[in-house]
Formats: C-alpha cells, sequence, structure tokens
C-alpha cells in the first residue's frame, strides 16, 4: 500500500505492510524494499565499502544510484545498556528515522549542503519500534575534526562560519554541531547528521549555544583553547557567520 506522508512532502511516499514502513524518494520507490536496510543483503552483494563508526556504526555501501550511507538507529547514554535501539512508539511522523529523513528532504529544498534522503524504514514492535535511515553519501576530503590537526587554513575557517550562519538563517537547528559532522571538500563545506535536529524559530539564544557546543568540540579535538591558542581561527569564523 502507498499514501502520502507528512503534509508538505507531498511527493514523498511510504509502503506499509502491516507494522512496518519504508520511505522513499519518487526515484526509487518502486525499487527500494526491506534488504536494502541489511547490512548482510549489501555484504553478499559486494557493495559493502566500509564502515564509519559512531554511536553503533554507518555503512557506506554502493547502490546503482551512487554511494550512499546506511544507519540503525541505536541509542547513547544509560538507555543503551537497557534497551540497545527500540525506541517508544507514539506515531509514525514522530520517528527518529521519518523526523531526520523529513528534515534532509527540507534541507534539500533549500538548497542548504547536507545529505540527500534516500530511504527509511520503521518496523513497530509493539510499545516500541526500531528504525533505519539511508542517505546520500557525500564526497570529501576530511572532516573539519580530522582538518584541525592538519591546518589552520583562514579561508577553511570562515567558510564554516558561513555555512552554519544559511542554515541558522533558515532556522535550521543541529543537535549536536561538532567537528566531526562538518564536512570539507576543496573550498565547500557540508552539515551532516541531523538526528534529533528540527526547523524551529530564529533565536539567538539556540543559535549562540549551536556555536558554544561547536566551540567546546574544537577545543576537545586540538586540546587548545579557542579564547586563547585558536582565538584568531575561531574569530575568523565567527565573521564569516555574521558576514
Amino acid at each position: 500500500m502507498k499514501h502520502s506522508i507528512i503534509e508538505g512532502l507531498t511527493s514523498l511516499q511510504i509502503k506499509q505492510n502491516k507494522n512496518q514502513w519504508i520511505m522513499s524518494t519518487p526515484e526509487i520507490s518502486e525499487h527500494v524494499n526491506v534488504n536494502w536496510f541489511k547490512q548482510d543483503y549489501w555484504l553478499n552483494l559486494g557493495r559493502l565499502l566500509g564502515a564509519n563508526s559512531g554511536r553503533g556504526t554507518a555503512w557506506t555501501i554502493k547502490s546503482e544510484w551512487g554511494k550512499w550511507v546506511l544507519r540503525h538507529y541505536l541509542r547513547g547514554g544509560l538507555y543503551a545498556k537497557i534497551n540497545r535501539d527500540s525506541y517508544l512508539w507514539t506515531g509514525l511522523n514522530n520517528t527518529r528515522a521519518v523526523k531526520e529523513f523529513t528534515l534532509l528532504n527540507q534541507l534539500q529544498e533549500m538548497g542548504l549542503p547536507s545529505p540527500k534522503p534516500i530511504a527509511a524504514m520503521v518496523i513497530k514492535k509493539g510499545l516500541f519500534y526500531q528504525n533505519d535511515l539511508i542517505m546520500e553519501n557525500i564526497l570529501h576530503d576530511q572532516t573539519f575534526a580530522q582538518a584541525l590537526l592538519k591546518t589552520n587554513d583562514n579561508e577553511m575557517w570562515r567558510n564554516i562560519g558561513h555555512t552554519i550562519a544559511k542554515f541558522h538563517a533558515n532556522g535550521i537547528y543541529h543537535s549536536d554541531l561538532n567537528a566531526h559532522n562538518i564536512l570539507l571538500m576543496k573550498n565547500k563545506v557540508y552539515l551532516i547528521d541531523f538526528d534529533k535536529g528540527d526547523i524551529r524559530r530564529t533565536h539567538a539564544g539556540w543559535q549562540k549555544n549551536n556555536l558554544l557546543r561547536l566551540k567546546r568540540s574544537i577545543e576537545k579535538v586540538t586540546q587548545q583553547s579557542c579564547d586563547h591558542a585558536l582565538k584568531n581561527q575561531w574569530q575568523i569564523l565567527m565573521d564569516g557567520y555574521h558576514a
């Protein structure tokens, strides 16, 4: 069965099979199936290219349409010791995968540099659900975290500040803005990992907290202070942000 989903995103559809839902973009809607969300499926095809470790693992896969990233949502913190990958069901539109897929689609419509969503799957099991997301694998040279250990290129810092400002100007809240979630490709900057992100009214309060979170991440990676050793670089980033 197919039906339109969240209001304002009628071009996207969901295939439903009892307590299983698969959301996808129009380009692949007739091809996507539950196997796409299984690591072993891609491994057996010889198309599992590698893994990026974080909370759990995000797998890079090679599809007929290009390179994608497959991520199974896993809990963090104390909850992970009790329940590794199940979340309380409060409705399809409230699931992590659907919310991130929807946000990524909106970012594409805004022209913001971020991964294009490909497909998402939600499986309801009693009072809980499990979910997965497939998105575009963004070609990049390095993460900002990696670049911090190699160079203090002023243009890089300025471009990052300017890119973050574009997201903030559109009310895009990133719940985990850190140096590892910023990808660099020559002079281009991309933001990734929008789990628990949303679109909200622009306000200096949350925008400032977003930047402070990034500041702490930079200091953790470099073991240097943005108020002392990296003061000039941080100011360049802020100049780019306010430009």
